[in-house]
């Protein structure tokens, strides 16, 4: 009887356990993640497109050729500046206090209506489930104060092939 009074209390125990998650206050995100996980998303084909579309692409936001808005990206952009320019650009299409709100996130996702227009690449990603949905979401919810710093690479690169319609 004393054994099990012993084990009732232990086992109420674990139920006082909380574990303490540190909020991410960081002003910044991690740039090696966004080369990792979420600039080959960007770079990839969209899956429906003809084999030929990415988000890269001239007509959609190549930097020289896009007609994508304000959202510019360099296709393959192989040297540190490019990826660079490309990483500033997705995190001004970010919202650090509130991932879900990310115009990078929601302007591709199928049945939200474009915050500025319309996304004339239409729907991209079918749901919030979708995976390259969840690494961009991940990226931009890992907010830290050094862009190279101990907090980043953390990242998942998602399997580009299952993402989008």
């Amino acid at each position: 009887m004393l054994l099990a009074a012993g084990l009732a209390s232990a086992l109420a125990a674990c139920n006082d356990v909380s574990v303490e998650q540190t909020p991410d206050t960081g002003q910044t995100l991690c740039f090696g993640d966004y080369k990792t996980c979420v600039d080959p998303i960007l770079q990839a084909e969209i899956n429906g497109r003809n084999g030929v579309t990415t988000c890269a692409a001239s007509g959609c936001h190549d930097i020289n050729t896009g007609s994508g808005g304000g959202f510019k990206i360099f296709p393959n952009p192989g040297d540190d500046t490019r990826f660079l320019s490309n990483f500033n650009t997705a995190k001004a299409f970010a919202n650090l206090n509130s991932p879900t709100d990310s115009k990078l996130l929601l302007e591709p996702l199928n049945g939200i209506s474009a915050i500025s227009g319309t996304h004339t690449g239409g729907d991209i990603f079918p749901s919030t489930t979708d995976p390259c949905y969840q690494a961009i979401r991940s990226w931009i919810s890992r907010r830290v104060d050094d862009e190279a710093g101990a907090g980043c690479g953390a990242c998942a690169a998602p399997d580009v092939g299952q993402c989008g319609f």
